[in-house]
């Protein structure tokens, strides 16, 4: 008679489920944490005047955030602030976003982030697209007033005045370019501002074009005349900028990188210049 064999198969011990549970539930509590942590950022700036820890990063006039803390690079040329974005705004800190600091800008055309006066300088940021970053190189002004892709030039001058990047330059009083960044030349005498013309615009530059600084006025005293004040316009003495004109006999046109000395006014026949010029 053929003896039935029985098979015994043994499942583990309920007691293994313990540790498998328990890494599951770490796991899981780690990522709940990741989610509900707020996100460190570094922002590098030029220069960090009025910023100090505590204060807020905005995004649509609302704080996301706020600086940590602020150092110096290690080669001592830039400034890093270290800065915490609140956990629902995670989202901001991604490739191609921007951060740049706000302050006051007033005068008789009008004035902006006039709540900078009360509550002080504050980082501004503009989300960008792509994956998650946590380090970022400051604007030195609004995205809105960054040069543009165009022709660059760069212009000579004694000293920086009141011209600051994110400034326009004009044509016949009509914006065509972005001031950029400045720097000292290298003997130090000179001060080097680097200027965009828009594309479209950017056949309006010959080679012996005419820049000055119109961001100033021009006050002639007669005695029988009283004060003659002119200033090429008021966006113009306000805010700073650089206004050019070409010859009737307009040479040929500027190269990228060409060098133009900018003079402190306009003489009497370059704003009469009306050159015939295929701009288009």
């Amino acid at each position: 008679m053929d003896q039935v064999q029985t098979r015994n198969t043994r499942w583990p011990s309920p007691i293994w489920l313990v540790p498998l549970i328990s890494i599951v539930l770490a796991g899981w509590l780690l990522y709940q944490e990741f989610l509900s942590s707020d996100q460190t950022v570094v922002i590098t700036f030029e220069q960090g005047s009025g910023l100090k820890p505590g204060v807020p990063v905005k995004y649509r006039g609302v704080p996301v955030g706020q600086i940590d803390e602020i150092r110096l690079s290690d080669d001592l040329d830039r400034v890093e602030v270290h800065a915490s974005l609140n956990r629902d705004a995670r989202a901001l800190a991604r490739e191609n976003s921007r951060f740049w600091i706000v302050e006051p800008e007033i005068g008789v055309a009008g004035a902006r982030n006039l709540d900078t006066l009360v509550e002080g300088k504050y980082i501004a940021v503009k989300p960008g697209e792509g994956e998650p970053e946590t380090r970022f190189q400051g604007l030195s002004a609004p995205p809105d007033q960054q040069p543009e892709s165009g022709l660059k030039l760069t212009l000579v001058a004694d000293t920086l005045g009141s011209l600051k990047p994110g400034r326009q330059v004009f044509y016949r009083d009509l914006a065509v370019g972005t001031i950029g960044d400045s720097q000292l030349s290298r003997d130090a005498r000179h001060v080097e501002i680097e200027v965009v013309i828009q594309p479209r615009y950017a056949k309006l530059v010959r080679t012996n074009s005419k820049f000055w600084n119109s961001s100033g006025l021009d006050v002639d005293f007669g005695l029988f005349t009283g004060a003659d004040i002119r200033a090429s316009s008021v966006e113009n003495l306000l805010r700073g900028g650089v206004s050019f004109a070409t010859p009737d006999q307009a040479g040929p046109l500027a190269g990228a990188g060409q060098r133009f000395e900018l003079n402190s006014e306009a003489e009497d026949e370059w704003t009469e210049w009306a050159p015939i010029l295929g701009w288009q």
